[in-house]
């Protein structure tokens, strides 16, 4: 039975109530799979997903799920043994219309973290 471990940052592990968590499945298991078994699993995480339901958009808002480097879509597929990280997205630039910026587009679109690190709240001690 296939296997992965999912590491969560706040505020996701405050409303799963762990920081790692070890889910089996059967068959294929998506993103979109993952977040409709967690939201079934733990009123705490359902009542904070998107009201509009699981949609990329408003799901990218929200989080940023990393295997690999590589953020997932609610349609990518995880893999037996995968080390799955959700954080909050990170970005960077300044917003679209803002007129003091000469950076283009750069910070704009997709979430982005620095990848190989674990991010924490300031003196956390946690992994």
């Amino acid at each position: 039975m296939p296997q992965a471990t999912f590491w969560f940052s706040s505020p996701f592990k405050e409303w799963i109530g762990q920081r790692t968590l070890a889910l089996s499945w059967e068959g294929v298991l998506t993103l979109r799979g993952l977040w409709e078994r967690l939201a079934g699993d733990y009123p705490r995480l359902r009542r904070h997903l998107p009201r509009e339901g699981l949609q990329e958009e408003a799901m990218s808002h929200m989080v940023a799920v990393i295997v690999d480097g590589d953020i997932l879509t609610l349609d990518s597929v995880i893999k037996d043994g995968a080390k799955v990280d959700v954080l909050t997205p990170l970005s960077g630039g300044t917003r679209r219309g803002d007129s003091n910026s000469d950076r283009g587009s750069e910070g704009l679109g997709r979430p982005r973290c620095r990848l190989g690190t674990r991010l924490s709240a300031p003196g956390s001690s946690e992994d």
